[in-house]
């Protein structure tokens, strides 16, 4: 079909449609729901939130329109947990998803709930991190791992087009594969982005010397090359948005849409995914909505348990009785509302089935991590450790104490780590023994004790054991966590 004819359908269908937003009984129609969501992302890429280089123009135009909370963080740094915690609004340990394995059955999820009040929910692409399939009803499912920003535009108007068609809200969960390895230009990248041409290509190409290097990594030429590499992708995801938003805008359904996009976690780099390490777990979210008022900056500490609360709340829809997070919608409009006095993190197990374990719990300035898997000989192997840059800086360590030292607590692990992240924003000085913050690490050790024991974790008994200078249990069952879509072991992820 001629994109002109798809559209004067499109329309058509829209138009359909009950006037003035006034569904059949006299009851208000339903806002639609376009939930956005991209894979590894650094919280400090986008324009929006301090990135440079003007790498995402798109994003940056919806943020000027949205409401902002600049201090959130995933529940899990891990794909699955994480983007499984944000659709149940649960912690992983609490649902049963700590890792590439579904959460428990009958858990009601933003799907489930949306799907029963009457809308047409459907996902493109990451339906493999979104599991068990009955807690997950999509009416439309468009699986795929491609980058395309063709490819999302396409589903994203079909989605629309079959939505109006049945008459019926839309809740469209579009999920962009782009920051993700493998990275734009790489050798491992060739023959997916078919060699960063067509739609593939971006258009303006970052160069090594161009990347502002995080202050968790080293300012290596290699570390350099894979950033301009890992930026590149995340314009070719600028792009893939801003396809997203025109379609949206041509469809007529702008007006009528709440619009959601975060990060599932942080960067694949070294200190960052599949750790508790702040670069691993802080993420970029706006939200905007029709009718929300003036677009505002939030400080709050917030967590992607909390986007099923509030989306709920917006769409003016029942909440499931259990839940971890909680609604930010009195805060956006000014009722006050609950804020975090803290915020937690956590990893489980990884994308071999290892088990590393770890628990961050942080405030506005300050991180305590617990890591009950460092006892000194286990090794962590994940995937950030994949690519350019930890070579080089495990190459550039040689010689260099100071840096040995910052690799073995990546590796080996610190079982107890305190840090002042406006300071120390790349968390390379552990306080912990420091008499001047032990009253603030007892305080902050114990609100996630109480956190631990209200939702149940199973790792309370190892925090504990760390807290009291006792030795920690973590059984490894590697065969039983591995990611079914993961062919390798843990040796696979060489040092």
């Amino acid at each position: 079909m001629r994109k002109r004819d798809f559209l004067a359908r499109s329309a058509a269908a829209f138009a359909a449609m009950p006037q003035a937003g006034i569904a059949a009984k006299g009851r208000k129609r339903q806002l639609n729901l376009l939930f956005i969501t991209v894979d590894d992302m650094n919280w400090s890429l986008p324009g929006f939130m301090g990135g440079t280089q003007d790498l995402t123009p798109n994003l940056d135009r919806l943020a000027r329109r949205s409401h902002l909370f600049v201090n959130n963080r995933a529940a899990a740094p891990i794909c699955q947990p994480s983007r499984q915690a944000m659709m149940c609004g649960l912690k992983p340990h609490h649902s049963g998803g700590i890792g590439f394995v579904p959460i428990n059955e009958g858990i009601p999820t933003l799907t489930t709930v949306l799907r029963e009040h009457g809308y047409f929910t459907s996902c493109i692409h990451k339906l493999e991190h979104m599991q068990p399939a009955s807690c997950f009803p999509w009416d439309m499912k468009v699986p795929g791992k491609d980058r395309n920003p063709e490819v999302y535009d396409r589903a994203l108007r079909e989605a629309m087009s079959k939505a109006a068609e049945a008459n019926k809200p839309f809740y469209i969960n579009c999920n962009l594969n782009d920051p993700h390895r493998p990275f734009y230009g790489s050798p491992q990248a060739a023959e997916l982005d078919h060699g960063e041409q067509g739609p593939y290509k971006v258009p303006r190409e970052i160069k090594a010397e161009q990347v502002t290097v995080p202050v968790c990594l080293e300012d290596l030429p290699e570390v350099r090359k894979e950033l301009a590499q890992y930026w590149n992708n995340a314009q070719r995801l600028d792009i893939t948005i801003g396809r997203i938003l025109q379609a949206l805008d041509e469809s007529g359904q702008r007006d009528s849409t709440v619009i959601l996009f975060t990060s599932d976690h942080g960067m694949p780099f070294p200190f960052a995914k599949a750790t508790c390490w702040d670069a691993g777990t802080r993420t970029p979210f706006l939200i905007a909505w029709p009718g929300m008022g003036t677009p505002s900056v939030f400080e709050d500490l917030t967590s992607n348990v909390d986007l099923l609360p509030t989306l709920l709340d917006i769409l003016s829809m029942p909440k499931p009785r259990t839940l971890d997070g909680y609604s930010l919608l009195p805060r956006m409009e000014g009722r006050g509302g609950a804020q975090r006095r803290f915020v937690t993190t956590e990893v489980n197990t990884t994308v071999t089935g290892m088990a590393y374990p770890s628990r961050a719990v942080q405030d506005e300035r300050y991180a305590l991590v617990f890591s009950p898997w460092s006892d000194g000989k286990l090794e962590l192997k994940v995937d950030g450790m994949l690519g350019l840059s930890y070579p080089a800086m495990s190459k550039a360590a040689k010689g260099n104490p100071a840096l040995s030292r910052r690799l073995d607590e990546y590796v080996l692990g610190v079982p107890l780590g305190f840090y002042d992240l406006k300071l120390d924003p790349g968390q390379r000085n552990n306080l912990v023994k420091a008499p001047e913050h032990r009253d603030r690490i007892a305080t902050m050790a114990q609100a996630l004790v109480e956190e631990m024991k209200r939702t149940g974790d199973p790792q309370l008994d190892n925090v504990l054991a760390l807290l009291a200078g006792k030795p920690t249990h973590v059984p490894q069952e590697p065969e039983r966590w591995r990611s079914k879509a993961y062919g390798g072991s843990n040796d696979t992820i060489k040092r």
